[in-house]
Order: structure tokens, then C-alpha cells, then sequence
């Protein structure tokens, strides 16, 4: 959701040493699904030979792009390919609720486990911080009326999905939506792990993406 690159520290330097790992902030003042892969299309280095990972906030926006580039591979992370909650809660004040720092216990919670050291918790909460609350709520809103499934229908790249199972906001029913709602055949790793996957569990996500590129 916050869009930057700041959490994928981890993740990058596990990395094997012979994969070059390019990481993708999103346009800072874009929330809307469409907008982001119209920017993306035009400014990435996406190919045929491309892998295209990506996780939570960011899933719809690969699954448009594969659609439109034809990777050679698409791995999404504790992600959906329609929204994950009720329409209705874009009724809520989300400019205002975007404005409280999220409490540490529900950091936690939700997002890098129970677990977590203090200084993950700060990390991710001085990630939030700089992004302005209404990118927060308008990407918020974004997600809540997401829908993508006919394009996902449309990919043809071998797909992998990486599922906590401690992810605890974005549950294992969207996960089953995208294994229904694509043609081709959807690979699954389980791994122990919150919804911030990539963030804590680097080397295993690598471990399982190794094997499926395999």
C-alpha cells in the first residue's frame, strides 16, 4: 500500500547470486489500479524475460500487467485478484483513519507477525509515516472495489502464489479465487509466515521461487 521499496531490503539481499533483482516504486501520487499499470507499461523495463513479483497492494496491478507484457513468469505474494474485504467500507472516514499511526500490537497482528523485533516495527511504521494519508485512503478504496479476475483470466505466464499462513489480512478465500479465476495451471508454496512475506521470510520465498523456476 505505502508503494515504495524501503521493506524489500531483506528480500533483495537474499537474493541468489546470479539473479538481478530491479525493484519498482509506485508513482507516489497514484492510487487508481488502471492509472498505476498505464504508468508502470511506460516506464518499466518489463519483457518476455521478465519474472514479475509482486506482493499485497501491488498483486491486481502485476496480474494487469502480465496481461498486457507476457512475462515469463508472475509470482504474487499474500495478494488477490479481487478485493479482499466488503465494498462498503469505502463508506468509512479512510482519509481520517489513514492518519492514526497504527498501534504496534496490531503492526504485529497484521502485517510482520507476533514475532517481530521492535526495530521491523518501527521500520514499517516510518515507512507509513511519509506517505501522505489520502495516497493511503484512495489506495485504500482502490483495493475495496478491485476486480481483476478477467484479466488474470487472460495471463498466460506460469503462475506461482506464496501464502503465509499467519497472513491475517488478506485471507486464504482470495487465494482461491485466483487459483478459479486463472487458465493456467497456479503453483501454491505455503510458507510460515505473516502477510508481509517477502519482508520476513526472504529466504524462504527465494527457496520456493527457486524450485518453481526450476
Amino acid at each position: 500500500m505505502h508503494g515504495t521499496t524501503e521493506l524489500m531490503d531483506d528480500f533483495q539481499r537474499a537474493a541468489p547470486g546470479d539473479a538481478r533483482v530491479e525493484l519498482v516504486a509506485l508513482p507516489a501520487q497514484l492510487s487508481d489500479y488502471s492509472e498505476l499499470a498505464a504508468a508502470l507499461a511506460s516506464t518499466t523495463r518489463l519483457t518476455a524475460d521478465s519474472i514479475l513479483i509482486a506482493e499485497s497492494f501491488s498483486g491486481p496491478l502485476a496480474i494487469m500487467l502480465a496481461e498486457r507484457i507476457g512475462v515469463a513468469a508472475l509470482i504474487l505474494c499474500n495478494t488477490f485478484a479481487k478485493s479482499p474485504y466488503v465494498s462498503a467500507l469505502a463508506l468509512l472516514p479512510l482519509s481520517l483513519i489513514a492518519r492514526i499511526p497504527p498501534p504496534s500490537l496490531l503492526t504485529r497482528y497484521f502485517v510482520i507477525g507476533t514475532g517481530a523485533p521492535d526495530s521491523m516495527v518501527s521500520q514499517v511504521k516510518k515507512v507509513l509515516e511519509h506517505v501522505p494519508a489520502e495516497v493511503l485512503a484512495s489506495r485504500t478504496r482502490s483495493v475495496l472495489h478491485v476486480d481483476v479476475t478477467h484479466q488474470l483470466a487472460r495471463v498466460t505466464s506460469p503462475i506461482l502464489c506464496l501464502h503465509g499462513t499467519q497472513d491475517h489480512l488478506v485471507r486464504r478465500w482470495s487465494l482461491k479465487t485466483i487459483v478459479r479465476a486463472a487458465t493456467v495451471p497456479v503453483t501454491i508454496a505455503e510458507i510460515d509466515a505473516p502477510h508481509l512475506l517477502l519482508k520476513t521470510s526472504p529466504r524462504e520465498a527465494w527457496s520456493a521461487i527457486e524450485t518453481f523456476l526450476g
